[in-house]
């Protein structure tokens, strides 16, 4: 398992370190055919970076989730200009903080 976990994060590095450099390339390619190889290098990159991380599980080994609507709306409702660096929090932010992490942890099992 840990070993699987360790081959997928070094394939996605090196997906994502392709795709980096895919626009460098495309500039200085010099023919049409290059071209269209790193176009057609690129896609199969990105193809395959989607299904590597569409498929990985979280840390509990459960599969990703979207948080519950309330999160957001929760989020949503927060002052923008809410100092989360502050040594100081405000007490709405600990209690907005307090309710989203209860939304996030979802109803007692």
């Amino acid at each position: 398992m840990e070993k699987t976990r360790r081959l997928r994060r070094i394939a996605e590095t090196g997906i994502g370190v392709v795709l980096a450099v895919t626009p460098v390339l495309l500039w200085i390619a010099w023919t049409p055919t290059i071209l269209l190889g790193v176009m057609a290098v690129s896609v199969l990159c990105a193809a395959l970076l989607v299904l590597l991380t569409e498929s990985t599980p979280d840390q509990r080994g459960n599969a990703p989730h979207a948080l519950p609507p309330e999160f957001i709306a929760e989020v949503h409702q927060l002052f923008p200009l809410t100092y989360h660096h502050s040594r100081h929090q405000t007490p709405r932010f600990r209690r907005a903080m307090k309710r989203m992490s209860r939304l996030i942890e979802g109803p007692a099992e």
